[in-house]
């Protein structure tokens, strides 16, 4: 569908703790594509303590690129709409990452029921549980109050009771929540989300109005067994925009430009991913998954329904700390061409985590740098795969199939060549079978799925034209041999009829090339007991689209086997580097 009289230029800023970028958006001959962007470092920390000084910088950025003026002369406001000579923009949407995460306190009747819908609901954004209550706590009343003190809560969360049920065990652990915000500094107002039993709602507001900001949503469990998440998501949503415009400087501000939201990141890139998998058509699955300086995000679609992950402690920067303590020193050395002692390992994340905008100084630094991308990805995914649907999950502990992989997050958008970023993501999610692999190269996921609430047609055509870019098509084996053995063969058939061959050997990573927008024809033979997705030994003959980075055909096994010396993993993984991408 092209655009006349609606089409509109569109600005988009998404306000990372360690960058601000800056998307400009507009129609090219009739359809929206991506014009350009600016990035500058966030200026949420000291010593700006502004959100806006960082997107002032982006936008000067962006600016240089496009000559396009977006603030007024004073720089105090954003033009819009758009000036007859072409300055500023007809919309404006905003999101953010930046900030500590939110601390919250669940507050539920059953662990097994309510509470964990609130934990599935809080898991979805920038929100770190703090402390829980419920009917299974055995702690005394004044132990759980002075716990609601240490945990120093900023938001409550209360679920509890299905439609017409539980009342009077909602009203007494509310009671506790009442006492415990007596003995907080008077100038303490938290946020409080009341997603139970609806009778309750009024009776909840009039506990804790008079100290607390009260919202209420609807129930999450309005029947046992039955979880209802959307609406109390969006209410979280929004509570986390006030609680971030408090914080924040300059955020309020933003907040109207964007016409009263400032969207959670991973929200709005989780609208993307699951875009992405109603593409593909019914049945079909997408996975994202974006590596961010303070956080990392899972986002899965199965069929159009969206499960989001948010690991607000884990990122490749300021919070780089984290993945120390859920990364075996063993698991992060499998991913280094070279030998490198633990002491090496430390003290690199340990920098990371210190001086967040650095970037790799050479080779060893970039590798450094994506094993612990590797790692931080693996934790996260384990994180998120036990809210996954049951059905979908493989066995063995295998990725799930899904029909597309999207990598974001700038260790990623920067590789130095697309087949590195491919790589990592092979490595890191180990997928079977047939896979998509994209990438989101200009940190764009995120402005899509905030665009798509107020003009989806607009994403629909910017993803179609290539606003992602196609890395290329991965097939990747299951099954076990000696290295080196022939396990498999392949033939790609091109669009002007010449082909190209394949021995496929156990333990290495075959790349057959194939230009993007481009279609071939390729055929695979696996030998006894090696599988593609089409079952043990099964040939089968598919069309493949091509990628910046071409067909990779992946037979390391599931999950992948490093041989057992040090100088051997050494020279395969140098060699999985060199297939993937020639450096």
């Amino acid at each position: 569908m092209a655009f006349t009289e609606t089409a509109g230029t569109i600005l988009a800023v998404d306000f990372g703790t360690a960058s601000t970028r800056a998307s400009l958006f507009d129609v090219v001959e009739g359809v929206y594509r991506f014009v350009a962007g600016g990035e500058a470092p966030s200026s949420v920390e000291p010593p700006y303590l502004d959100a806006a000084e960082g997107m002032r910088q982006a936008l000067h950025n962006l600016q240089q690129v496009t000559g396009r003026q977006m603030l007024d002369d004073d720089g105090a406001h954003l033009m819009m709409p758009m000036t007859a000579d072409g300055h500023g923009c007809d919309s404006f949407v905003a999101t953010a990452s930046a900030g500590p995460a939110v601390r919250a306190l669940l507050v539920g009747l059953l662990p097994e029921a309510s509470v964990e819908s609130a934990r599935r609901t809080a898991m979805q954004s920038y929100i770190q549980v703090v402390e829980t209550i419920s009917l299974g706590d055995r702690r005394r009343e004044g132990q759980m109050l002075d716990a609601i003190l240490a945990a120093k809560p900023e938001l409550v969360f209360i679920t509890g009771g299905t439609d017409n049920g539980a009342s009077d065990a909602v009203l007494k652990l509310t009671e506790i929540v009442a006492l415990a915000f007596q003995l907080l500094p008077r100038n303490t107002r938290l946020k409080v989300l009341y997603a139970g039993n609806p009778a309750l709602a009024e009776k909840v507001d009039a506990l804790l109005g008079g100290m607390a900001m009260v919202k209420t949503a609807p129930n999450v469990q309005p029947e046992l067994g039955e979880e209802v998440l959307g609406p109390a998501r969006h209410s979280l949503g929004e509570i986390f925009d006030d609680i971030r415009s408090a914080q924040i400087g300059g955020f309020s501000d933003i907040a109207q430009w964007a016409g009263g939201h400032i969207r959670p990141t991973a929200q709005a890139a989780g609208q993307t991913i699951r875009f992405l998998s109603r593409t593909y058509g019914a049945r079909k699955a997408a996975l994202g998954v974006d590596v961010g300086s303070a956080s990392t995000v899972v986002a899965a679609a199965f069929d159009g329904e969206l499960i989001l992950r948010v690991r607000p402690d884990l990122g490749l920067g300021l919070n780089a700390a984290g993945a120390l303590a859920e990364m075996p020193f063993d698991q992060f050395l499998r991913w280094l061409p070279f030998e490198a002692s633990e002491n090496a390992v430390r003290e690199f994340v340990l920098n990371k985590a210190a001086y967040a905008h650095t970037i790799p100084a050479d080779e060893n630094d970039l590798y450094f740098e994506h094993a612990l991308a590797r790692e931080i990805i693996r934790a996260a995914v384990r994180g998120a795969r036990p809210y996954w649907p049951p059905a979908r999950l493989a066995r063995s502990g295998r990725l799930p199939w899904f029909d597309c992989l999207v990598g974001s997050g700038a260790v990623l958008g920067s590789a130095p060549k697309p087949g590195l970023a491919a790589l990592l993501l092979l490595d890191a999610l180990q997928p079977a079978g047939v896979t998509s692999l994209l990438l989101d190269q200009y940190h764009l996921t995120a402005a899509l799925g905030a665009i798509a609430y107020q003009n989806p047609v607009a994403v629909a055509q910017l993803i179609g034209t290539g606003t992602l870019l196609h890395i290329g098509t991965a097939l990747a084996a299951v099954g076990s041999a000696r290295p080196g053995e022939v396990v498999g063969k392949a033939r790609l058939v091109y669009e002007n009829g010449t082909d190209l061959q394949a021995e496929i050997r156990f333990g290495t990573i075959e790349v057959l090339p194939l230009p993007p927008g481009q279609v071939g024809k390729l055929t695979i033979q696996p030998r006894l007991g090696f599988d593609f997705g089409f079952g043990s030994a099964l040939r089968r003959s598919l069309q493949v689209e091509g990628g910046a980075a071409g067909v990779m055909i992946d037979a390391r096994g599931r999950p992948i086997q490093f041989p057992a010396s040090a100088e051997k993993r050494y020279e395969a993984v140098r060699g999985w580097i060199w297939k993937a991408s020639g450096l």
